[in-house]
């Protein structure tokens, strides 16, 4: 039989889904709220912020990394634990690829994230001798196509 003691031992050995967003910020800056969610979700232990990186646009379209993002916009202060972060996932070609995405003259933030939640079912399967085999992403349009047709 097994506890909770031995189901926390095989998490170490479990990686969650690694997953990636790019947040443009408007010129004006964020609401309060912010990125408070997100916040909330890595100290809930749902995700786990392996990189994190905020991007400047210039109107030239250059990106550069924003080093001092809390003194550009201050709702970005409680992302500093976090800034920089580095796990080795995110190179310089990425950067630049989110940088892309980001309309001339806004700011970027970039976070790699781990799926913490999934950890802890991957291990109990892992427990069963069964395993996780494969995880992905319907991508949003997809989505509300499936929906939108009534079909689904």
């Amino acid at each position: 039989m097994s506890t909770s003691t031995d189901a926390a031992a095989r998490a170490n050995d479990v990686l969650g889904p690694i997953d990636l967003l790019v947040v443009q910020i408007p010129p004006e800056g964020l609401g309060p709220d912010g990125f408070g969610v997100l916040l909330d979700l890595a100290e809930r232990g749902i995700i786990r912020i392996l990189d994190l990186e905020v991007l400047s646009k210039a109107d030239d379209s250059s990106v550069a990394p924003v080093k001092l993002a809390s003194d550009i916009l201050p709702e970005l202060s409680a992302l500093a634990p976090f800034i920089g972060s580095f796990s080795g996932l995110m190179n310089a070609d990425d950067v630049r690829e989110a940088g892309s995405l980001i309309e001339a003259g806004h700011l970027g933030v970039v976070v790699i994230y781990e799926n913490e939640w999934v950890v802890s079912l991957a291990a109990a399967l892992h427990g069963e001798s069964a395993r996780l085999v494969a995880s992905g992403r319907i991508p949003d349009d997809d989505f509300e196509a499936a929906l939108g047709d009534g079909t689904g």
